[in-house]
């Protein structure tokens, strides 16, 4: 015969990590005001199981020029943002203001 087997009791029962709305602000406002500079041409946006990532893009077809991680670790209450340049971490922060603002004011892809 056969058995009825409910999915939800074999996922895994963890908290999905995403951007709020007040950090989408940030990205989205740094992202504009590059893209208004011809500096960026395009983002993605990747949701893990214990993290949120912001890609963003210098031409479409290649590799993230920087990525902006939201890391929430298991027993820790407030996130950690992960600013990467390729594989190089740039600066780690409790704060995403700290790292838009690193992003801000000078970081560009060297061509």
């Amino acid at each position: 015969m056969s058995q009825l087997v409910l999915l939800a009791d074999y996922r895994r029962q963890g908290h999905r990590v995403y951007f709020n709305r007040d950090e989408l602000n940030l990205l989205l406002g740094i992202y504009s005001r590059k893209v208004a500079h011809a500096v960026w041409r395009d983002y993605a946006i990747d949701h893990r199981s214990n993290m949120a990532v912001f890609s963003i893009f210098r031409r479409t077809q290649e590799q993230p020029s920087f990525t902006l991680t939201k890391v929430l670790l298991r027993g820790e209450k407030e996130a950690n943002y992960v600013l990467l340049a390729g594989k190089r971490q740039l600066k780690s922060s409790r704060r995403l203001a700290d790292l838009v603002d690193l992003l801000d004011r000078q970081l560009n892809p060297v061509d």
